[in-house]
């Protein structure tokens, strides 16, 4: 039997009004007991205790946890769960909230001007909370420094030297050189020898992983989690026409935020990579499914960094492409449909290689 959930206080403050709908989610979806829902997201018992008390604001990879072990939609919450970090972020809420709008309408994840290193510390925390990441979550990502350290730096407990600030940025998804440049150069406004030590960095990354443009891993992410709930068609042999359209649409959508990484980074893809990119494309606007090794010589240069995750995106790509590669085939018993025409893609990129600006 689940452990009841402590009564909140009768308050109209908005982190309790939080907790509470969090708690009223867990009771519609059944009670299910916190070492369940443990299971299921990964998350310890405490830190899903915590998140429904009321008392502090969860991160959001625990709010996004939380709400999929009680089978709800994160996108629905993300909104909100921003509007609460940003009105604890005090003088710079206005500067984090043009920064997010920034990162969502055009995935380019540079910082705007900040007038102090307290404000870009600010900046760096938005940076994580908008790809979902906990100062430990960030070190598993970006391992060149532990929680406690990422922490302090974050905290202003600590110096913020380039090295912290270039691990950072990795573990967040900010792959563009040009990105990378406009953070250290404004960290260089406020101590110009660590910009320094920012161009010297920059100017030794590996000519592959120059390749990457920004990406928004907590979206990743969950593109991920809805590609890997197709993995299941395999195990029955019957399979829906919405499921199959549903793993398509996810494919699609992994595909378009990959192959625009890469057009987002300006830099002239080699020939024969090139040509991957354009059959990629070519075959999704044609409405079949893209050659699996040209896609999987394109997201090693999309995602350079974090290999664990990278692992599962080629990994869910892979079945998800076989799947629908045997729908269209007709060899799956798609309930009531001899074969399967899927409908056409809608995917917004060019039918040419990224090239230099």
């Amino acid at each position: 039997m689940a452990r009841p959930m402590k009564q909140l206080p009768r308050t109209d403050d908005p982190l309790v009004t939080f907790a509470r709908d969090l708690q009223a989610l867990r009771k519609k979806a059944g009670d299910p007991p916190l070492a369940m829902m443990a299971e299921h997201s990964g998350l310890s018992t405490a830190t899903l205790s915590n998140a429904h008390a009321g008392k502090k604001l969860p991160t959001w990879a625990t709010v996004n946890g939380y709400v999929l072990a009680c089978g709800g939609d994160p996108e629905s919450w993300s909104a909100r769960w921003e509007g609460l970090r940003l009105a604890a972020a005090g003088f710079s809420g206005d500067l984090c909230r043009q920064a997010l709008n920034r990162w969502e309408r055009t995935g380019d994840l540079a910082p705007p001007n900040a007038a102090d290193e307290g404000e870009l510390r600010e900046l760096l925390k938005t940076l994580l909370d908008f790809n979902g990441l906990s100062h430990r979550t960030l070190a598993r990502e970006a391992p060149g420094y532990s929680h406690v350290t990422y922490g302090a730096v974050l905290r202003g407990a600590r110096p913020l030297k380039a090295k912290i600030l270039y691990q950072i940025l990795i573990g967040c998804g900010v792959y563009s050189l040009r990105s990378q440049e406009a953070w250290f150069h404004l960290l260089s406004s406020f101590s110009w020898r660590e910009g320094v030590e920012g161009g010297k960095l920059l100017a030794r990354v590996d000519q592959p992983q120059r390749y990457a443009g920004d990406l928004d891993l907590k979206m990743l992410k969950a593109i991920v989690e809805r590609l890997e709930r197709g993995r299941g068609m395999f195990a029955a042999d019957v399979v829906s026409r919405d499921g199959i359209n549903a793993l398509r649409t996810a494919y699609e959508d992994m595909l378009a935020i990959l192959l625009s990484s890469l057009q987002r980074s300006h830099i002239q893809l080699p020939p024969k990579l090139g040509y991957a990119f354009n059959r990629v494309v070519g075959e999704l606007r044609n409405n079949s499914v893209p050659n699996p090794a040209a896609i999987a010589a394109l997201v090693p240069l999309a995602m350079p960094f974090h290999p664990r995750l990278r692992t599962r995106v080629v990994m869910a790509l892979k079945t998800a492409g076989e799947l629908l590669r045997r729908a269209e085939a007709g060899e799956l018993n798609i309930r009531g449909v001899a074969g399967l025409r899927l409908p056409p893609p809608t995917l917004h990129v060019q039918r040419t290689a990224p090239t230099a600006s």
